[in-house]
């Protein structure tokens, strides 16, 4: 049976659900086993696999153990979903070269992931705000100029 835009909705805010409360095996049910994202905005820039996609999770979170997803965003069509969403997560490990901070970051990422016919994520494309993030890292001026 097809899948509905609305199923794939919730099954894009499960998804995030499990990754906020670190619940990886969880994903299982909602990503394809080869699982894509595309995206040089990042912080996977290609991967395949969803074994892939769940140790980066898990070691992004060993860096931001703390870090959830919040939808600001949720549309779909067909086979596919939109979110805009603002991740919002304490830096308590070295990150890109830079030492804990400890400090509480934010920043907003835009992913659109798509569906199979069952309703499994086998494809998403991911940019995320580096610039903000790096800004509040301190890898990156916060005024240019």
């Amino acid at each position: 049976m097809p899948t509905t835009p609305e199923h794939n909705k919730s099954t894009i805010i499960r998804f995030f659900l499990a990754a906020n409360n670190d619940q990886l095996d969880e994903l299982d049910t909602y990503m394809h086993e080869d699982f894509v994202t595309h995206g040089p905005q990042s912080l996977l820039p290609y991967a395949k696999g969803r074994d892939l996609h769940k140790q980066g999770i898990g070691g992004f979170k060993s860096t931001f153990p703390d870090a959830t997803i919040h939808i600001i965003h949720i549309f779909a069509e067909g086979d596919k979903v939109m979110t805009h969403q603002k991740v919002v997560a304490r830096h308590v490990k070295e990150f890109l070269g830079v030492q804990p901070t400890f400090k509480t970051i934010e920043w907003t990422a835009t992913q659109l992931a798509r569906f199979d016919e069952n309703g499994i994520m086998v494809e998403r494309w991911v940019i995320e705000d580096f610039l903000a993030m790096f800004q509040q890292l301190g890898i990156m001026p916060t005024k240019f100029g």
